[in-house]
């Protein structure tokens, strides 16, 4: 798969399931190859998010350091996937062990986008309608293979052809013969083979196990993120506000300052206004007592 190819279904996921919830953070880091613990923290914050899917998850299920065999894995991905195929009336072409496994990223991605239209179009009735159907048992996951009871039922279905086509007398028992030593021969080949896949599967999953516990320290990072982020955001208001209270206790002081100049420069008027009608009266009695003695 091509860097191109993968870009593309690791933006789609990040412009649908990034833009609903803000954590886990969808990073291209967990998109590529997404780890279960990744996995359990998005679908549950969609649940909280959104109330999509309310209901499906017992308690135990709701945490995920409880969910620690394959098997507890497989089966909470296979509850979201049902989910979101009877909610959209739609299948969905993603296989829960191959997820648990770290294989078909682009699948697993897909199946998010599909979450992200379930949640946001379905929530109410069609949700509690697919809870209820999951809850009641029923399940959209593909069936497992049974390999064992294909391979017994080929011996079987080859007897008949055998036993028709079998040449008579010496040249027959020695064409039996060569038959039981071919199908011999297959079965330890499908055996070998199948071994062989099995052990395939096994590497890409044990690689994947240290990486699923990389998602509980992202939640950690991001809540001691969100509360610097609080503490500075807090910080920068205590600051504002001083700087505010500065403000306001500097103009009330200036204002008290300009109060009390203007009533001193009021006393200092009245006071000379005093003064000249004091001057004014002095130089009328004067003027008077001149009048006076020139009458006289």
């Amino acid at each position: 798969m091509g860097d191109d190819e993968e870009a593309v279904w690791i933006k789609a996921t990040q412009d649908s399931l990034g833009k609903l919830i803000s954590k886990p953070k969808m990073t291209e880091k967990y998109l590529k190859k997404p780890p279960f613990r990744f996995l359990h923290d998005t679908v549950m914050e969609v649940i909280k998010v959104t109330g999509f899917g309310q209901g499906l998850y017992k308690d135990e299920e709701q945490d995920a350091a409880q969910l620690v065999d394959k098997t507890a894995k497989v089966d909470f991905l296979n509850k979201a996937i049902s989910l979101v195929c009877f909610a959209l009336g739609d299948k969905v072409d993603v296989v829960a062990n191959k997820i648990v496994a770290g294989l078909e990223a682009d699948k697993t991605n897909a199946f998010l986008v599909r979450f992200h239209e379930a949640a946001t179009t379905c929530a109410g009735a069609k949700s509690d309608d697919a809870v209820q159907r999951v809850l009641a048992g029923e399940s959209a996951a593909a069936p497992k293979k049974e390999k064992k009871e294909k391979k017994d039922a080929k011996p079987a279905e080859e007897k008949p052809a055998e036993a028709a086509a079998a040449p008579a007398g010496d040249d027959a028992e020695e064409e039996k013969k060569k038959k039981d030593e071919a199908r011999r021969k297959k079965k330890d080949q499908e055996k070998a083979k199948q071994k062989a896949e099995e052990a395939a599967a096994a590497a890409p999953a044990a690689a994947a196990a240290p990486a699923e516990e990389a998602p509980a320290e992202a939640p950690a990072e991001d809540e001691e993120a969100k509360k610097k982020e609080e503490k500075k955001k807090k910080d920068k208001e205590e600051r504002k506000e001083r700087e505010e209270r500065k403000q306001r206790e500097k103009e009330e002081a200036e204002a008290a300052a300009a109060a009390a100049e203007h009533d001193q420069a009021a006393a200092e008027q009245q006071a000379l206004a005093e003064h000249h009608a004091a001057q004014a009266a002095a130089a009328a009695r004067q003027h008077q007592a001149q009048q006076a003695e020139q009458a006289a």
